[in-house]
């Protein structure tokens, strides 16, 4: 096919467009970098320094919640749902009865294993709870899960809702998740996120693109319209190859000497800072600070990026609270309802670790702060026993009921002598000398 003449010689075979393909969420995902980043790092932080059992003393739970690798279980169910608005955590357990059937926590032998599915593998299906005195009324009862196993084209099986775990995503407007069939299915984390990161990525090629073209060069071709117009297209593509092989190889470039050639620098500034933009439109439409995203060091006089992690923790915190925790609740029920665990426990409760541990400079800190404090305090009680205002005794009892310098409820008072039992008159008497 014959181009327009201007075009075949000037570009030649460099003409044409690369195709772009759409791609969906989870293959974008599955191209890693950045797409993969927003959604890993929070998911991964949720979990990273384990979660506290109180009231396990024995160790009884841990010991599942590493049997069944449940941590692990609940960064994939976060990931998942930041991902594609949802995802559900299936219990395969030994209780007598079919996935399909309801599990019966009083039958419960023991939890063999847990699975991971993203809502796109889940869908509700018709039969549903229909007793209008109940909580559940209309909402599903058994649920069909789609998994693609080795050999398998399509492979389903049924769960009933009992067996499954709910891991909701972001919050949507009730008729619109009805749409999507599955009550606790919500949208997507990363929407509007990956769309940034294209923006991102397209504004890294036209940079790419602006460096390649800094020293442009421009060749004035005598005669060139009239080698067009004589359809000499190759001739004039073999002059233009020979003067950017002579330049690229002996940057020396030999021309006609009624031709011109010239280099013209372009201007690259304020590339950067439109760069630097896209970088911080990503963080805010991931609340995933730019230094953890990109792997920066926090710009400007004084910085430290406090403030930017401190919205990165409350987003992680987020989900630990409201989607996690809610899940490793029932987790633990069904754990603790377990036949084959033999020691139970009283009350419990989850406490997950803090998010990020103190340095050293900042331990110090807090030390010498308290030991400031317990001096100041020390200095104020002696004053004030010294100003006969607090007795010897008074003093001993507030610092022992609260714990201070070791002493404990066991503690025997101070025997100084019987100064601080003595009203004020008489140690005013004492102190002229009769007695």
């Amino acid at each position: 096919m014959r181009l327009d003449g201007y075009e075949s010689a000037l570009l030649g075979r460099r003409a044409g467009v690369s195709p772009t393909l759409s791609r969906t969420a989870v293959e974008l995902y599955a191209l890693g970098g950045l797409y993969g980043r927003v959604v890993d790092l929070p998911a991964d932080k949720a979990v990273s320094r384990g979660v506290e059992i109180e009231g396990d003393k024995d160790s009884v739970v841990a010991n599942e919640l590493d049997r069944l690798k449940v941590l692990p279980a609940l960064a994939d169910s976060l990931r998942w749902s930041r991902l594609t608005g949802g995802a559900a955590i299936v219990v395969v357990a030994n209780d007598g009865g079919t996935l399909r059937a309801p599990l019966e926590a009083s039958r419960l032998d023991t939890i063999e294993e847990l699975k991971v599915f993203d809502l796109d593998d889940v869908s509700a299906t018709d039969q549903r709870y229909s007793d209008p005195t109940k909580a559940n009324f209309g909402m599903p009862e058994v649920y069909q899960v789609r998994t693609l196993a080795s050999g398998t084209v399509n492979a389903e099986f049924y769960v009933h809702e009992t067996r499954l775990i709910p891991v909701p995503g972001d919050p949507l407007p009730r008729r619109i998740a009805a749409i999507k069939g599955v009550p606790w299915a919500g949208r997507s984390a990363i929407t509007r996120a990956y769309r940034t990161i294209s923006d991102y990525s397209q504004s890294l090629h036209w940079s790419l693109g602006i460096l390649e073209r800094k020293q442009q060069a421009i060749y004035g071709m005598k005669g060139l319209a009239e080698l067009l117009q004589a359809q000499l297209e190759d001739v004039v593509q073999k002059r233009i190859a020979l003067v950017d092989s002579a330049r690229n190889i002996l940057n020396t470039v030999a021309i006609d000497s009624e031709d011109e050639y010239r280099i013209e620098d372009t201007n690259v500034g304020g590339v950067r800072d439109i760069v630097n933009e896209f970088q911080i439109a990503l963080s805010a439409e991931t609340g995933i600070p730019v230094t953890l995203l990109f792997g920066r060091s926090p710009a400007g006089q004084n910085a430290t990026g406090d403030a930017d992690f401190g919205t990165f923790y409350d987003l992680v915190e987020g989900l630990q609270q409201n989607k996690a925790g809610p899940a490793l609740e029932r987790l633990i029920t069904l754990i603790l309802a377990q036949k084959s665990i033999a020691k139970t426990i009283g009350q419990w409760s989850i406490v997950w670790p803090p998010l990020e541990s103190p340095s050293e400079k900042e331990l110090a800190d807090v030390e010498k702060t308290e030991a400031d404090a317990a001096q100041a305090e020390a200095t104020a009680i002696g004053t004030l026993i010294d100003r006969n205002i607090l007795t010897e005794q008074l003093a001993f009892e507030y610092l022992q009921s609260e714990g201070r310098y070791g002493l404990t409820a066991s503690s025997s008072s101070p025997t100084r002598g019987e100064k601080e039992a003595a009203p004020p008159a008489e140690v005013a008497s004492s102190d002229g000398g009769g007695e």
